[in-house]
């Protein structure tokens, strides 16, 4: 992700959002769009579109649409954050994963060799304030 929406005061006002989930019953939350998404690959001719919102309560639904020529293929994901572990459910299949934990599995993903060929494709890297 790494479009957040411009003039965010108009956005600001929770909304219940359905997102769409191939693999089993639509995520539905009450949230507000905190960021958005939309990537070609002229290699593969995949378009990804991307969405997360946050309700009140903290809670994150995180929906990506994934097309290319006649295929298409729709995920939804709720997650939230309770003593220390993240909660992921999809598809009504629940993940408790302590945040170290997963933490190091996204680091772990990131380093991976298929992660590292697309990582110019999915982020932007800027230096810290503090770097020269």
């Amino acid at each position: 992700m790494n479009r957040t929406p411009q003039n965010m005061s108009q956005h600001n006002v929770p909304r219940a959002v359905s997102l769409p989930n191939d693999f089993g019953a639509p995520v539905g939350i009450t949230g507000i769009l905190v960021a958005e998404d939309i990537h070609f690959s002229t290699g593969t001719g995949l378009l990804t579109v991307e969405k997360l919102y946050r309700s009140e309560e903290g809670s994150v639904a995180y929906g990506v649409i994934a097309a290319s020529g006649e295929s298409r293929e729709r995920r939804a994901y709720l997650l939230d954050e309770r003593d220390g572990h993240v909660h992921a459910d999809c598809c009504g299949r629940a993940l408790e994963l302590p945040l170290d934990d997963m933490y190091e599995l996204l680091a772990m993903a990131l380093q991976a060799e298929d992660a590292a060929s697309t990582l110019d494709e999915h982020m932007l890297l800027r230096p810290a304030v503090n770097e020269d």
